[in-house]
């Protein structure tokens, strides 16, 4: 829930009274073109000028084509973003350009006429952003705001991200066309060609990102700047564009943001997690402390006094610690920061909630782990542990080929909780894995940090047989009469007395639990009859 509005924006709807406020708009221009392209280098000189002669209210932003011939060097950097917005226009010739979201035509048919008319549209939104590079200088990291002074109702809004090189020079022309110098490339979209989606958004809401970029294909990062526009992604309505400038101020004084939350399982049986998350400062005050609180189903759990140093715009991971809980069947952990540097957030408290479900029992089966290695597979391992005892029963990797996908068999033979762990040394973000007990899929990961770990029970029942031609689980045995059946499919299931006799018979439909606690104490069989066959399992019922 918003808790203040800015001096500025208070002013605004007061003097307005009822009536909502606008601001000044600062448009896109959209340009399609390519090294190839014989008409692009008699048509960019008097675009470019255009776009020079309204650099402050105009954002040009250049996508190069791999047509009509193929080999533009700064569309083999990245073809898909731009193919991605030749879609969205459904651009089919260049040069062609897309301005103020909804006019589409040659660019050499942009006029300063119509410049000054998207220009002379106000504004619901006010937007700002700003860049900064890592110490290393090859990652650049990227922060826009924005907030809004009257209601944007649109349904499907869209913050998209530019990150964009204003002039690249080559020594001799790398197309056809004997262009050298170009204006305004297009690097990389963040943090998708499609942009982030925002919900529609009500007088005084506020929103703020961060992203990162590897750096690629660069030729000055001096010249690199970010850009960012507020637009409806079905109508392509635009209502607002930003790009950087000196006076790059945030809206709040305490403002922080849960970006996520690492380390965390999504299946549990050991009720311990040793979660960290990622806080960043949207604020103008250096963060010093921050009181943090963690909830599961909105019972508190812990709570954290953390001290250090988060400048804004900058973000620090904060380790919680281990959590451990009672095992629901869904557990919601919510991070909150409470306090930040001994006071509220100015504008709302803020959460992050991860899911957390039950583990799921395994009985009776093999294991088979699909691991696909990241960029750094001689770096990529994995191990089940025992959660009870802390022994690792069983590991593997390292692996040789990237974006291979490696199968690996394994049993257990005692019963527990256990927990696979998937390392990334490389911490490429795109190793995968998904783990499958018998022919169930306990969990499938594509994308994770350095590691990621979930867990699963597991139990060793002599009573249960394995059977080759049906996939089935049957538990608890010895049971009080409340018997749950995994099974694939549709099946018919008969229970018979050791005489014989046919007790109770029922169709089930995948995973279902049936009472048999209306039977005597003793010994049963239970048959099932599926599509796939028949199985045979002995039960033993008790009251």
């Amino acid at each position: 829930m918003k808790k203040l509005l800015s001096l500025f924006t208070l002013s605004l709807l007061i003097g307005l009274g009822a009536a909502q406020a606008q601001t000044d708009k600062v448009v896109v221009l959209e340009c399609f073109t390519s090294t190839t392209c014989g008409p692009c280098a008699s048509t960019n000189p008097a675009l470019d000028q255009l776009i020079n002669n309204n650099a402050n209210q105009l954002i040009a932003v250049k996508y190069h084509v791999n047509w009509p011939a193929a080999g533009d060097p700064m569309n083999l950097a990245n073809p898909s973003d731009v193919s991605s917005k030749v879609s969205y226009y459904g651009i089919n010739s260049v040069p062609y350009s897309a301005g103020n979201g909804t006019w589409i035509g040659h660019s050499g048919s942009v006029t300063q006429n119509m410049i000054n008319q998207w220009v002379a549209e106000q504004s619901p939104v006010e937007m700002q952003i700003t860049h900064y590079l890592n110490d290393t200088q090859d990652t650049m990291f990227v922060v826009v705001m924005g907030r809004a002074l009257a209601d944007v109702s649109s349904n499907n809004l869209k913050l998209n991200v530019a990150i964009i090189e204003k002039t690249m020079e080559y020594a001799t022309a790398p197309g056809s066309n004997g262009e050298r110098i170009f204006h305004n490339v297009m690097k990389k979209m963040l943090p998708r060609p499609s942009g982030e989606s925002i919900p529609a958004l009500t007088t005084g809401d506020y929103f703020a990102f961060k992203y990162s970029w590897a750096l690629n294909y660069v030729f000055d990062i001096n010249e690199l700047t970010a850009v960012a526009w507020l637009q409806d992604g079905t109508a392509k309505t635009m209502y607002q564009g930003c790009m950087e400038t000196e006076s790059f101020q945030p809206y709040y004084a305490k403002q922080a943001k849960i970006w996520t939350a690492e380390h965390m399982k999504e299946h549990v049986c050991s009720g311990s997690i040793t979660p960290y998350i990622i806080v960043d400062n949207f604020g103008s005050e250096t963060i010093n402390t921050l009181k943090i609180n963690v909830y599961n189903n909105e019972e508190l759990l812990k709570t954290i006094d953390w001290a250090g140093s988060i400048p804004t715009t900058e973000s620090a991971k904060i380790n919680i610690g281990e959590l451990t809980f009672d095992v629901e069947e869904v557990s919601n952990i919510t991070f909150e920061i409470e306090l930040i540097n001994g006071a509220a957030d100015d504008y709302a408290t803020a959460t992050y909630t991860c899911e957390v479900k039950e583990a799921d029992l395994i009985v009776n089966k093999d294991f088979k782990l699909y691991i696909r290695p990241g960029d750094t597979p001689g770096l990529n391992t994995w191990e089940v542990v025992n959660t009870s005892t802390g022994e690792v029963v069983v590991s593997g990797g390292p692996y040789e080929n990237a974006g291979t996908l490696y199968t690996e068999n394994f049993s257990l033979d005692h019963d527990g909780c256990y927990m696979l762990t998937v390392y990334d040394g490389g911490n490429t973000g795109n190793t995968s894995f998904s783990l499958k007990g018998g022919n169930k899929t306990l969990f499938t990961v594509n994308k994770f940090t350095d590691l990621k770990q979930n867990e699963f029970s597991f139990e060793k029942n002599d009573e249960v047989a394995e059977n080759s031609d049906l996939d089935i689980n049957i538990y608890p045995n010895p049971s009080n009469g409340l018997i749950t059946i995994e099974a694939e499919g549709e099946n018919t299931v008969s229970v018979y007395s050791i005489t014989g006799q046919v007790v109770k018979s029922m169709t089930i439909n995948g995973k279902t639990t049936i009472d048999l606690s209306d039977l005597n104490k003793g010994v049963y069989m239970m048959v099932m009859t599926g599509l796939n066959g028949e199985s045979l399992k002995q039960m033993i019922v008790l009251e």
